[in-house]
């Protein structure tokens, strides 16, 4: 079976993901900085040799003889991926658990190749270290839907948080003064 593991900083909250723009949702910024910096990781390490991923078809060919209650899967539509998230925050009332599964999914299934919507199972956990914040994701490529599989020794770690600098805080633009009559002529009397 092949696993992939990794340590990234916090996600932003699902609340702070979107933002509204000209009548529609987008990413916020803060999501942007987020998304952009663990693309960029993911390139580097793969282009480092640090992150290896087998193409679709050799990992279709790895599944090819296992004996399952279901069909080994065939095409590249049918690779099952697990994914465990392991959120440590500062405090156990941090967030809500949930909040940044979405973004992390999507960027880890960009990163390997692999469509999300082959997640077939997800596990998350909520941990408190209040001294190292982060998030510990554990991908598995799955022969197949049996989920009997034997627990496996996890992959080594790649941490890619020194790969997503502090978002800088946004210069605020000066408020515009709106034109008073009565105070211009006060300033002028």
């Amino acid at each position: 079976m092949q696993q992939w593991r990794f340590i990234l900083p916090l996600p932003p909250s699902i609340n702070h993901q979107y933002t509204e723009r000209d009548g529609r949702w987008v990413l916020s910024r803060e999501a942007r900085h987020y998304k952009t910096h663990l693309q960029k990781a993911f390139k580097r390490l793969k282009a480092s040799g640090k992150l290896q991923t087998k193409s679709l078809d050799a990992l279709l060919s790895l599944f090819a003889d296992i004996e399952t209650p279901h069909p080994a899967p065939r095409t590249q539509h049918e690779i099952f991926l697990q994914l465990r998230l392991e959120f440590f925050f500062k405090t156990a009332q941090r967030r809500d658990l949930d909040n940044g599964l979405k973004i992390v999914q999507d960027l880890v299934c960009e990163a390997l190749g692999v469509d999300d919507r082959n997640v077939v199972a997800v596990e998350l956990v909520k941990r408190v270290d209040p001294q190292n914040p982060r998030l510990e994701v554990t991908v598995s490529a799955l022969p197949s839907w049996d989920f009997s599989q034997p627990n496996l020794q996890p992959a080594p770690a790649l941490d890619l948080r020194p790969f997503v600098p502090p978002l800088k805080p946004q210069r605020t633009k000066p408020s515009k003064r709106t034109f008073s009559l009565a105070d211009w002529l006060a300033e002028k009397g």
